[in-house]
């Protein structure tokens, strides 16, 4: 804190422990007492690294500890670390976000958004010990893991890629250009999409996973919304992957592609709802001890109709992402065969999810700066740091209006339904 400007008797109240005791008042009545009991081990642990955390240095140096905890990815099951499931991955990420958003956003970058590509290699057949052990460094926060889809140009459109892959007799050579690659510039390993035939990208798609001492180069971009994560042009030239390193070719790297895109997003919306709780809160305990006029400034309709409004959304929110996960685990993930309707829905209401969430992330932080005012954009609060987080939300795992087209594209097909 460079410069305490907040009144002691309300700074003594902000404390995490006494947001995750509001934040588990208005959550633990949705969850059942397996929920409960890895809320509370999750929200231990991060109130026993938050000393440790300098919000001017980077995030990764904390991979290792949520390693140890088995806090890296809670999706599949790894070692002995129970629970699992896509409902405890979203409470990891809701609680884990409320101390530090964007470690969380780095964290399932590496965990989530490229190490499912290997989880998913082997729930499909594959064997092979090097990917093992890579799963297992990037499980235990040991190595770092970044993954390449976005190319510019095409933003958005994670079909028509442009980054070229060539055959060889034991190898694939790539040749292209990613961005927007989080972590880029520390990961070891890279899990990266490409084609055989940019005419056809959806039979020639192909998904592999890369090592950078292979040959794989980025370039660090700038973004202020995040600046302790690391985002990165990458650029492939001529880079001979072996053929043990690829996880699904001649096509099945689109469907890999897709597979991921559920728990992708939903991951991202626990993250934004991570930084509602956390804004929301803080807000609730300022505006409860912050006196004006005679009285606590939550008693003004201006303030406290405004937090109110800005909760019962929040709560919301936060039922329909718990909701889909637990669909999710139930007729996904740990079904013994997936229901393909269930999985065309939750494809659907992840994008409504990540949409809305996405959007109340910026409007609570917003919405809740206004209400405390000046001392919100100081470092005396972390709703500064919340209001940064926001900005990026609604932009990864695909912008505001490519969900707005895949919901758009499922009320076109309303006739199938009722002709």
């Amino acid at each position: 804190m460079q410069e305490k400007i907040i009144d002691d008797k309300i700074l003594e109240k902000m404390t995490l422990a006494n947001v995750y005791n509001i934040f588990n008042a208005n959550i633990f009545p949705m969850l059942n007492e397996e929920d409960i009991k890895f809320c509370k081990e999750i929200q231990k642990f991060c109130i026993e690294l938050e000393p440790k955390v300098n919000t001017s240095e980077d995030v990764y140096e904390f991979f290792s500890e949520l390693g140890k905890h088995g806090f890296m990815q809670r999706i599949n099951v790894w070692k002995d670390y129970r629970p699992f499931g896509m409902k405890k991955e979203l409470l990891l990420s809701i609680n884990l976000s409320i101390l530090d958003a964007e470690l969380d956003a780095a964290r399932f970058t590496s965990s989530v958004l490229c190490a499912n590509a290997l989880f998913h290699y082997f729930h499909h057949g594959g064997k092979n010990e090097k990917i093992e052990k890579i799963k297992d460094e990037l499980m235990s926060g040991e190595k770092i893991g970044s993954l390449c889809i976005t190319e510019p140009e095409r933003g958005s459109d994670s079909v028509n890629m442009t980054t070229m892959c060539t055959k060889t007799d034991d190898s694939i050579i790539y040749n292209g250009k990613k961005v927007f690659t989080t972590n880029g510039p520390k990961a070891d390993y890279f899990v990266i999409y490409g084609v055989y035939d940019k005419e056809k990208p959806r039979e020639t798609m192909v998904q592999t996973l890369i090592p950078r001492e292979l040959g794989v180069k980025t370039n660090r971009i700038a973004i202020s919304s995040a600046p302790r994560i690391h985002i990165a042009q990458t650029f492939l030239e001529d880079v001979k992957v072996p053929q043990e390193f690829i996880l699904a070719d001649n096509g099945d790297g689109y469907k890999r592609l897709f597979e991921g895109l559920v728990p992708e997003r939903l991951v991202i919306s626990a993250n934004g709802l991570g930084v509602c709780w956390g804004a929301l809160i803080y807000g609730m305990i300022y505006t409860n001890y912050r006196r004006q006029f005679g009285k606590d400034i939550i008693k003004f309709e201006g303030v406290g109709f405004g937090l109110a409004d800005l909760l019962s959304k929040v709560t919301a929110a936060t039922a329909l992402a718990l909701q889909v996960g637990t669909i999710y685990d139930e007729k996904i993930l740990f079904a013994e065969k997936p229901n393909k309707e269930v999985s065309k829905w939750t494809a659907g209401v992840v994008s409504q999810a990540k949409y809305h969430i996405a959007r109340l992330s910026h409007e609570v932080c917003y919405e809740v700066q206004q209400q405390m005012g000046g001392i919100s954009l100081t470092d005396n609060t972390p709703l500064d740091r919340y209001s940064n987080v926001s900005k990026i939300e609604e932009v990864i795992g695909g912008a505001r209006n490519i969900q707005l087209l895949i919901i758009q594209n499922a009320l076109s097909k309303i006739k199938k339904i009722i002709e």
